[in-house]
């Protein structure tokens, strides 16, 4: 290892990190007032609210009382939710603690194949929590879920809980469509963990208005935030599970993500629509750009993309990781066969 110390690793990364353009669809960049919260004070405290925590205490942290409050208002006004819960430290975390809060083992949900973009994680956590997982039907020509035999499917599964885990997503889903499909009893979330920022920004869909119970998911790929997730609902009696829930399987949400989290939602307030056309935009006209020079970019007949995310077909010509390292070669980080732009629209907005 020679006398080289950690730090000076970091600051070689950080001097690489100048010279590359970052396209890998599950990062973002955080502004320059979000990342000052980590040298400060609050990186080091707990906080539990002392009402609720009196055999607990961690006295003296007023102030970050107030933090917290403004993260979780910011983010209701952000999602359209009456109840936010910000204890998860991850997406996957949000995505356990939501299962392990809404469903019973047993009992039985419904996802998207990984082949058709769906988290690859999802089975192994519905598994853990003796849960078991189906996979939507899915018309792959389309990019949607096929909800000529959506209804069908949830009736013949016995499914109690669609929960929609786009990790690779061009397209909205049609929520509305499969919300007049399901029984009341039958719940749907969308983890938007890669489109929340367009989400924000009304430019992908809006889950609650067509019928999503719940909106859940990851802080920092199109939403410029920290390394954070959240759970929202307008549903009360299930925003109380979802705490019990998030109590037991997080001790500590970490106050400077949430500290960070609530910086980014009060920079981003008045400005969500502007950036989210800008990343749409940004992917639309790179794939425009780069379509048919070689190389084709999948969904040309939809219009390529309505999110974030390109999906590029290079198989035929070149493997895909020998290109992924060509292009690192180059200072242009990529991420197998996805291309995307919401670090481009984060610097230009910051």
């Amino acid at each position: 290892m020679g006398n080289a110390s950690v730090f000076d690793y970091i600051l070689e990364h950080q001097k690489a990190a100048d010279e590359r353009l970052y396209l890998i669809p599950s990062e973002n960049a955080l502004s320059a007032r979000a990342r000052f919260v980590f040298l400060t004070e609050v990186l080091n405290r707990y906080y539990f609210p002392l009402e609720t925590h009196r055999h607990w205490a961690f006295p003296g942290n007023e102030w970050l009382e107030k933090v917290y409050a403004r993260c979780r208002e910011l983010l209701s006004e952000a999602a359209g939710a009456s109840f936010v819960n910000i204890r998860p430290i991850s997406g996957v975390n949000a995505m356990t603690i939501a299962l392990a809060a809404l469903c019973r083992p047993g009992e039985t949900i419904a996802t998207l194949a990984p082949e058709n973009g769906g988290h690859p994680i999802t089975a192994r956590v519905a598994e853990r929590l003796g849960i078991k997982d189906v996979h939507l039907p899915y018309r792959q020509e389309e990019f949607s879920i096929d909800t000529e035999r959506f209804q069908d499917f949830i009736e013949r599964e016995g499914v109690s809980l669609v929960y929609l885990d786009a990790a690779q997503i061009l397209f909205p889903h049609k929520v509305r469509e499969m919300r007049s499909l399901l029984p009341n009893s039958v719940k749907i979330y969308y983890d938007g963990s890669h489109v929340m920022g367009l989400i924000f920004g009304k430019q992908f869909q809006d889950p609650f208005g067509e019928g999503a119970d719940f909106l859940g998911g990851s802080t920092h790929k199109t939403l410029p935030g920290p390394h954070k997730a959240f759970i929202a609902t307008n549903d009360a009696e299930a925003n109380e599970r979802l705490a019990q829930g998030s109590s037991i399987l997080v001790s500590h949400d970490h106050g400077g993500d949430v500290a960070a989290l609530a910086v980014v939602l009060e920079e981003m307030r008045g400005r969500w629509q502007e950036y989210a056309a800008q990343v749409v935009k940004n992917a639309r006209r790179l794939a425009e750009k780069i379509n048919g020079k070689g190389i084709r970019v999948i969904a040309e007949r939809l219009g390529f993309t309505r999110s974030h995310q390109l999906w590029i077909d290079i198989a035929p010509i070149v493997d895909p990781y020998e290109a992924v390292l060509a292009l690192a070669r180059c200072n242009v980080m990529e991420q197998g066969k996805r291309r995307w732009t919401p670090s481009l629209a984060s610097l230009r907005n910051s």
